[in-house]
């Protein structure tokens, strides 16, 4: 019997074997190194089970079976990857790069700090004002880095995890001198369609946008935008606008929505204001319905 059913579970096997690798392909690398060491190792050991052609019966109900257990580990991934309460795609580690490509900047998990009495001082300055801004929001916010030339603070507004960044970097030519950068970061579904706000005349060789058309004189003219066409919708939001322009007040900042992570950025010491206004946009991006 079984072996009349071979044909049977071999095909069974290879639709299960399309179905795990589009799944996966979902997935994304980037996405993959987001997820628990946990889910990855099972995955993959999961897929090595049911990767080779089984040969025989026995091999068959084997390899079916890992498959489909492959299949619902990777489901239940994706769904926690699209819930913007898991902050799989918050940095870690990494530093922001600087978004000025003339503009220097260190890498803090590379560079050594110096132990020469100015540089301990500005980097306890620059911790205390980043933790004090991070506690006005967050009673609990905790610094996640100390490092010059940065520091990072990590907390949660209204259940959103979010990642403040702050970090100098050293112009040159017009730009010279110091800069202070400021990054904000939080999750975001996976499924939202793709949107970059930035300023209008800051686009730069290689990047093009459309202006943002909204019908608010305040907002309008500031920023060109790219993205999805189901992001439009982004644009008119009032709580968008109003932190936006709050933030602007210090500088036209840029947002970035795409892969399950939302972020802006923008050129200025930061305030409890300026960051306040932040969270708000970020706020009204990250709970986006998926789209259709």
């Amino acid at each position: 019997m079984y072996r009349d059913a071979l044909p049977t579970m071999i095909e069974r096997w290879r639709r299960l074997d399309v179905e795990v690798r589009e799944r996966l392909a979902r997935v994304g690398q980037r996405a993959w190194r987001c997820l628990p060491g946990e889910t990855r190792g099972r995955v993959e050991a999961l897929r090595e089970r049911g990767a080779r052609r089984p040969s025989g019966p026995d091999e068959a109900l084997s390899a079916i079976e890992a498959l489909e257990r492959c299949r619902d580990a990777i489901d239940d991934a994706l769904a926690a990857l699209d819930d913007p309460s898991h902050p799989w795609n918050l940095p870690s580690k990494e530093w922001p790069a600087v978004g000025f490509p003339w503009m220097r900047s260190l890498d803090a998990s590379l560079a050594e700090v110096s132990s020469a009495e100015d540089d301990d001082e500005a980097r306890r300055a620059l911790a205390e004002r980043v933790l004090h801004i991070g506690r006005a929001l967050d009673p609990g916010a905790v610094l996640d880095a100390v490092h010059l030339p940065g520091a990072r603070a990590r907390f949660r507004v209204a259940g959103a995890p979010m990642v403040l960044d702050v970090w100098s970097a050293q112009g040159g030519g017009f730009w010279s001198g110091p800069r202070v950068e400021v990054g904000l970061l939080t999750s975001a579904r996976r499924s939202a369609p793709r949107l970059v706000l930035r300023p209008d005349g800051a686009a730069g060789p290689g990047r093009s946008g459309r202006s943002a058309v909204t019908g608010n004189p305040e907002f309008d003219g500031r920023f060109v935008w790219e993205g999805e066409p189901g992001a439009t919708a982004t644009l008119q939001r009032p709580e968008l606008q109003r932190g936006l322009r709050v933030v602007s007040l210090d500088d036209v900042p840029t947002l970035t929505l795409d892969d399950g992570l939302a972020s802006l950025r923008w050129t200025f010491a930061p305030t409890a204001r300026s960051v306040s206004a932040a969270v708000a946009v970020l706020a009204s991006v990250r709970d986006r319905p998926p789209r259709g």
